[in-house]
């Protein structure tokens, strides 16, 4: 079996984000947005400390130079010494985030007042005639180790320049102070703030993917939905939600309504064709009847062959309205209308007696294997006797009509659990493998079958259709060494009240 039925493949969405889930998607973004916010907040929280300890630093220098100036002015000219130096500033800076500090004095050429210490720092890279000119405190910070401290966070000294008077000349005290303390407190925030640059983000991504969870939770019940939509579910109702957010609500009744309109084209479709093949159906019939009961007696030749023709094309086009018929009334209830008992072993010998005709037609053989043993000879399906006929007649049918002459259609049964299978195998050409599900959509034929004008590609619609609608199921495969092969799965009657007798219930009709 080869139908030329090739379902148009949904077209790949292009490009990385388009592939993801929307659901991976809203957590990508949350991610993001929270990833930027934070590192963005982190680095201006740093800048800001770090200015904050800068001013810190020069408002504790600016705080402490002019007591240290009058002490400096004491020592003027003979005491000026390194030691005496040292003693004064250990008085006033020798506490606090200051732990390393050094004293000079320069006059306005620049040079060290200091008399037994060459000067920590040159002169060129302090603003002297700044603080001189202005007559006010000029702040700079230098890179430099103002008291031999091994320590690189000590290499950043803040530093400040004092003008101050003495005996009618102007100097400079220059103050300078490291800030290691504060440097090892930037450190420490700024692996505060990498350890929750690496946190965040993973924290943001496990309260984002939760978040857009609850997010698409309704989209995903109306997608379930979207993807059972069909002609056999169209008439089940979404079920909107008042509880639900105003945009899905909205949402949910759209398609509310795009389901009611389908059903109602499904309804008119179904009705119109159920109509047509009602009324063509009579005049079938009576031009049928008149082509057979017309006496041929001295008729020409070529009349006959006309009659011949007209007969076979009533008796082709009487199926094809039959065909319609029963689809129509498969996929129109939604359920049976009556269930009887029907034995399994009945119906396939049921089968083999309407199929023997065109089995000798196409001069193949039936080949029924009945289920045995006490157990399973016994096997009961519930149903419509009728159209689970047609079911299996219309697999049996197929696989004759692609059997080669001498092979033999095998007709077998297997009772599983609370199941019976029908398995209808052939030996013809097979089914290709992207086939084996489109062959049972409507108009589905080969191209033989299309060239020679038999059938009308509705038989294994139908065959479907009354699986499902007896709550089973048909599988399509290929055999090994050629041919295909047909699976029906029927529940079976386990208790007494499942479904009455077929002769019974005929019994009560009468």
């Amino acid at each position: 079996m080869n139908p030329e039925v090739q379902p148009r493949k949904p077209r790949r969405p292009s490009g990385l984000l388009p592939r993801l889930s929307l659901r991976l998607r809203l957590t990508l973004w949350v991610v993001a947005i929270f990833t930027l916010i934070q590192w963005t907040t982190g680095v201006i929280f740093w800048l800001y400390q770090r200015a904050a300890i800068r001013e810190m630093y020069e408002a504790v220098l600016a705080e402490k130079a002019e007591p240290l100036s009058e002490g400096v002015s004491n020592l003027f000219p003979d005491d000026l010494h390194a030691a005496n130096l040292n003693s004064l500033a250990q008085g006033e800076l020798g506490w606090g985030v200051i732990s390393r500090y050094a004293l000079d004095v320069f006059d306005e050429a620049g040079k060290s007042q200091v008399l037994d210490r060459a000067p920590f720092v040159d002169a060129a890279d302090l603003p002297i005639r700044e603080a001189l000119k202005t007559g006010a405190p000029a702040y700079t910070w230098l890179d430099l180790e103002p008291l031999g401290s091994t320590d690189p966070a000590a290499h950043s000294t803040a530093t400040i320049v004092y003008p101050f008077e003495q005996d009618g000349r102007r100097y400079v005290l220059v103050i300078a102070a490291s800030d290691a303390f504060a440097q090892r407190q930037l450190a420490l925030l700024e692996r505060v703030l990498a350890l929750a640059g690496v946190i965040g983000p993973l924290a943001a991504g496990v309260a984002g993917w939760f978040i857009a969870g609850v997010a698409i939770s309704p989209l995903e019940r109306l997608r379930g939905f979207a993807s059972r939509l069909g002609p056999e579910s169209i008439g089940e109702a979404l079920g909107v939600d008042e509880a639900e957010s105003k945009e899905v609500a909205r949402l949910s009744w759209e398609l509310e309504e795009a389901r009611q309109r389908i059903q109602a084209a499904f309804k008119a479709q179904e009705r119109f064709l159920s109509n047509v093949s009602h009324e063509i159906k009579t005049p079938i019939s009576v031009m049928l009847i008149e082509a057979q009961t017309l006496p041929r007696e001295g008729l020409p030749e070529d009349v006959n062959a006309y009659l011949d023709s007209v007969e076979e094309e009533m008796l082709r086009l009487g199926r094809l309205v039959e065909s319609f018929l029963t689809l129509t009334r498969v996929q129109d209830g939604k359920g049976l209308t009556r269930e009887l008992e029907y034995p399994a072993n009945d119906m396939v010998m049921d089968c083999v007696d309407h199929c023997l005709a065109l089995a000798e037609q196409y001069r193949v053989r039936l080949s029924p294997r009945l289920l045995e043993g006490e157990h399973d000879a016994d096997t009961i399906v519930c149903g419509e006797p009728e159209l689970l006929r047609t079911l299996l007649d219309n697999l049996v049918r197929n696989a004759i009509r692609f059997s080669p002459q001498g092979q033999a259609v095998e007709i077998s049964m297997q009772r599983v659990n609370a199941s019976v299978l029908f398995h209808v195998q052939d030996r013809g050409p097979g089914i290709p493998p992207d086939q084996l599900t489109a062959i049972f959509d409507r108009f589905a034929q080969t191209e033989e079958e299309q060239r020679r004008g038999r059938g009308h590609g509705l038989g294994l619609e139908i065959a479907q259709g009354i699986a499902e609608l007896h709550g089973g199921r048909i599988i399509a495969d290929n055999r090994e060494g050629g041919g295909a092969v047909f699976t029906v799965t029927l529940p079976v009657k386990e208790d007494e009240d499942d479904c009455p007798d077929v002769e019974a219930d005929a019994d009560e009709r009468v």
